[in-house]
């Protein structure tokens, strides 16, 4: 509990990415010019087009470094930038003594239409479950707006499908480029109390307490000057005061967290049909491949006299990696076993690594790794197989008849994958190698 959790939400476009960084900008310098005779703090990517000067000249300003396993994708207007959920943590300074956890999210209103907006509030959803702590959701939008988006009540509806109405407490508002509006909500706010009021979540709170605005556009200056673009003194002015007025919304906001907020606790309170689905679904490949290293412990019981296993390592990543169902991999010999481990694959709209189509590709976010020992598992193999047998079909029954989560068995596909994985080990193997036997 010495990090404090915080899942920001909003529309594509909204400027979550820039909000991010400017936020932890706000947070480590009290003065403009103060940072700009540092080294700002660079969470993650950034890149927009400023214009200056009487011919309204246009520059493309990049903040970080935008490589092929960044988070973000700039190259498609009116998709959400952000592809998949990602922490970002920053150390506050000595007065807070506690880490800071932002989870930037795809945007919803994507271009590629509802379904996509329903895939990615999945992926949010199943990212927030394997979570301990919410300290704060925080809606972003834009001041004055003439619309919300028709996601935007999806949104909340799908969000406390996973969490329970003492999570209402946790919801913030944030605007962005509120320098436009006095530094309010603007036109923005009667639209959202109507939505709020016509929720059946609960009472959704919206005062000035758990309200706050910003002005990113001082941040972007600040952006332009590293990329040493030209500004006249009125504008730096301009930019020096909504600069210290976004410093102490930053503040505000932390302290409100802090003193007025409750942490909700993810894993006590998530007793919801969401909450199953997704344990079910984390638990898919870690039954599957149980299920396979039985069945090559159990042959190599039948076909050696001498005690032998194959022991599963699995080791946690860092970050996700994306594999291909199609490929190979590198395949070793662990005992009698060929074995394909995965390889990390380079993904931006395609696979740079292979040709297979895109569905072929899977996320994964542990590794197993095998290690063949000289004794027998301690524990009756047969038994678990036969639980585990028994919980893939009832995990399969709940997932597509109950939670009506998915139209395919997703047991039954992965089990499949798997002998079409052995079939394939099977061309390379010679005399003494077991893979057509399992």
């Amino acid at each position: 509990m010495d990090t404090i959790n915080i899942l920001l939400l909003g529309e594509t476009g909204v400027g979550k990415s820039t909000f991010i960084n400017a936020f932890v900008n706000y947070l480590t310098f009290e003065r403009l010019d103060e940072a700009e005779t540092s080294q700002p703090v660079v969470l993650m990517p950034v890149s927009f087009m400023i214009t200056t000067g009487n011919d309204f000249e246009e520059h493309i300003v990049k903040f970080g470094d935008s490589d092929d396993s960044s988070n973000e994708d700039f190259s498609h207007a009116g998709q959400s930038v952000t592809q998949r959920c990602k922490s970002y943590t920053f150390q506050m300074g000595a007065t807070y003594q506690r880490k800071l956890r932002i989870i930037d999210t795809p945007g919803f209103g994507d271009t590629r239409g509802i379904e996509q907006d329903d895939m990615n509030m999945q992926h949010i959803l199943e990212y927030i479950n394997n979570l301990t702590h919410l300290n704060a959701i925080c809606i972003l939008l834009k001041p004055n707006a003439s619309r919300l988006n028709i996601f935007f009540r999806s949104c909340f509806t799908q969000l406390f499908s996973l969490l329970d109405p003492n999570a209402l407490n946790n919801i913030i508002f944030c605007f962005t480029n509120a320098r436009s509006t006095f530094y309010t909500p603007g036109d923005t706010a009667p639209l959202l109390k109507k939505m709020l009021t016509s929720l059946s979540i609960g009472n959704v709170p919206f005062s000035k307490k758990n309200v706050f605005c910003f002005d990113s556009e001082s941040f972007r200056y600040l952006v332009a000057r590293q990329n040493k673009i030209r500004f006249d003194n009125n504008e730096k002015e301009e930019y020096e005061m909504s600069w210290k007025t976004s410093v102490s919304e930053s503040k505000r906001l932390v302290d409100y967290i802090r003193k007025d907020v409750t942490a909700y606790p993810i894993d006590n309170n998530l007793q919801s049909m969401k909450h199953a689905q997704f344990t079910i679904l984390g638990m898919v490949r870690p039954i599957l491949e149980t299920m396979r290293n039985i069945l090559r412990n159990l042959l190599l019981k039948k076909f050696f006299s001498s005690e032998a296993s194959i022991e599963l390592h699995p080791k946690v990543l860092d970050h996700p990696i994306t594999v291909c169902l199609l490929c190979k991999g590198d395949v070793k010999k662990i005992g009698n076993f060929l074995i394909a481990n995965d390889i990390s694959h380079q993904i931006k709209k395609n696979c740079r690594t292979c040709s297979c189509p895109p569905n072929q590709h899977i996320t994964l976010e542990y590794l197993l790794e095998y290690m063949f020992v000289r004794s027998a598992p301690t524990h009756n193999e047969r038994e678990i197989l036969a639980q585990l047998l028994r919980a893939s079909a009832e995990f399969s029954y709940f997932l597509i008849h109950i939670a009506r989560a998915s139209e395919d068995d997703l047991f039954l596909s992965g089990l499949l994958q798997m002998i079409k994985q052995e079939a394939n080990l099977v061309n390379n193997q010679n005399m003494n190698d077991m893979n057509s036997e399992l």
